[in-house]
């Protein structure tokens, strides 16, 4: 929680509670005869928000791959079609392929991967929770950050969910409330149950008495962010970073009331009556008349205490250093685009230049990948297990034919820009050297509807060429000279 509040520009720490304030609610220190100055910039929210961009900024799609039942030499053949067998596989994956793309439309996980991937970075851990609306019979993706999931592994397998408890605070007639939701599985069976607490946490009201879900898992995916095996998603970066945003707003805070000190410098009165100091101005064009001293031979004066800007280039350098570790420390490369004063990069150029924050995106992918694989597996599950509800807003048959074969996979895309030029000569030359198939290079470029683009194409084919060849009657194969019919008699035409 002290994460998300420094997140939220919380980044003082108040001297008699302890607690995490913005910087205009610090108290004045004691023993300064000054007011300092007291300044946030919130490189930690900054630093945040650019990986969790880089992680889910790109536009990534689901791909379910059909199993491979006809023998392969079988599929080779230019005349091949498929046995029913792998008709029916066929359907079945572009089936729960378009299940998972209308699930992903409908719960705007472009969206909310963003925000679940920032606070992944701050907490260290995410949790999403599959809930079927039996008013409406959709199923929604409810996406809730750390501080709110408490789950409850068995003691023989760590992986293993027992039970998951969501506790969040909200506030009714000017009191402090907290709902509790609890999952547990008991004896191979998923129990839910929900009620509200006092702020003493005494019982105030039940709103689902323990029951049934009607499932055989818990419908809580976790997103954890764990450095080492075995241990839990602890976001030890979050304090890396946390660290140096304080150092760098110190040195700020700093570097402000140095420069009011060197621009509104102290002005000294020696050796002048007392009280000539209540009368002096400052303000431009102001007037002031000295006298000598209480002494004879003493000379009034006044002059400037200045420092002469001597600390300019410590800081500087200071600054630079201390900044370069926050990028260090998260992997976002250190540019200036102002600085990049040649022509543009092509992709290879790019990876290269980008190549610590990639590699890093790529390491958090897996996770994503993995989770959200068990996402999708768990949402199909309990969609299976709604198929007798009133309503049900999916197809039943596509949900049915799913069976218990969940495998999908996520493609995941980087949020640069796009080089789908060089992506399709690639792949023209692969497909032309026989090493990728016409399909392939389709999921590739990310065709949502592979075998609905090629019979687009394949149609548009057959327009042309009945267009340019309108006596053929659309059958794509030219005539032959020996099919034409000749007017002229069998003799032999002259030389």
């Amino acid at each position: 929680m002290r994460y998300y509040e420094y997140y939220n520009g919380k980044q003082h720490v108040h001297p008699h509670t302890g607690q995490l304030v913005k910087a205009e609610d610090l108290p004045r220190p004691t023993g300064l005869d000054y007011d300092p100055t007291r300044y946030t910039t919130n490189y930690f929210k900054t630093f945040i928000q650019r990986k969790s961009r880089w992680q889910m900024g790109g536009k990534h799609t689901v791909n379910v791959t059909a199993k491979m039942i006809d023998p392969p030499e079988e599929q080779a053949a230019p005349d091949y079609t498929p046995l029913p067998e792998q008709e029916k596989e066929n359907k079945r994956a572009e089936g729960y392929e378009q299940l998972l793309r209308q699930l992903w439309k409908e719960n705007k996980m472009r969206e909310k991967l963003l925000q679940a991937a920032r606070d992944r970075l701050i907490a260290g851990r995410v949790g999403c929770k599959i809930v079927f609306n039996p008013r409406t019979g959709k199923i929604h993706w409810v996406f809730r950050p750390d501080y709110e999931i408490f789950p409850v592994y068995s003691d023989d397998d760590f992986e293993e969910l027992i039970a998951v408890h969501f506790v969040h605070a909200f506030e009714r007639a000017n009191k402090v409330f907290y709902r509790k939701q609890t999952f547990s599985l008991e004896n191979g069976e998923c129990f839910i149950e929900e009620a509200d607490y006092t702020e003493d946490l005494k019982l105030e009201q039940v709103i689902t008495s323990k029951s049934p879900l009607g499932t055989d898992f818990i419908p809580v995916v976790l997103f954890p962010m764990s450095d080492l095996s075995g241990s839990e998603g602890l976001s030890t970066e979050a304090e890396d970073i946390k660290q140096q945003t304080d150092v760098l707003n110190q040195l700020n805070e700093d570097a402000i009331d140095s420069l009011k000190f060197e621009m509104f410098s102290m002005t000294a009165l020696i050796n002048v009556p007392e009280g000539t100091s209540n009368k002096l101005q400052i303000a431009p064009g102001s007037v002031l008349e000295l006298a000598g001293g209480l002494t004879d031979g003493q000379t009034p004066e006044i002059k400037k205490v200045e420092g002469g800007f001597r600390w300019k280039d410590a800081y500087k350098d200071t600054y630079n250093r201390i900044k370069g570790a926050l990028h260090e420390i998260t992997g976002i490369p250190n540019i200036v685009p102002d600085e990049l004063n040649f022509g543009g990069l092509n992709g290879e150029a790019l990876h290269l230049l980008f190549h610590s924050i990639i590699s890093e995106t790529e390491e958090h992918w897996l996770i994503w990948q993995e989770r959200l694989q068990e996402l999708h597996e768990k949402t199909v599950k309990y969609l299976q297990a709604r198929l007798n509800e009133p309503n049900f807003a999916y197809n039943k048959e596509v949900v049915r034919l799913i069976g218990n074969d969940y495998d999908n996979e996520i493609k995941f895309a980087l949020p640069l820009p796009d080089n789908r030029k060089e992506l399709v000569d690639l792949l023209t030359v692969e497909t032309a050297s026989g090493f990728e198939s016409i399909a392939g290079a389709m999921r590739r470029l990310g065709v949502e509807n592979v075998k609905s683009k090629q019979q687009e194409i394949d149609n548009e084919k057959k327009s042309r060429m009945k267009m340019f060849d309108p006596y053929n009657e659309g059958n794509g194969e030219p005539e032959t000279p020996e099919d034409e019919e000749s007017t002229e008699d069998n003799e032999p035409h002259a030389l």
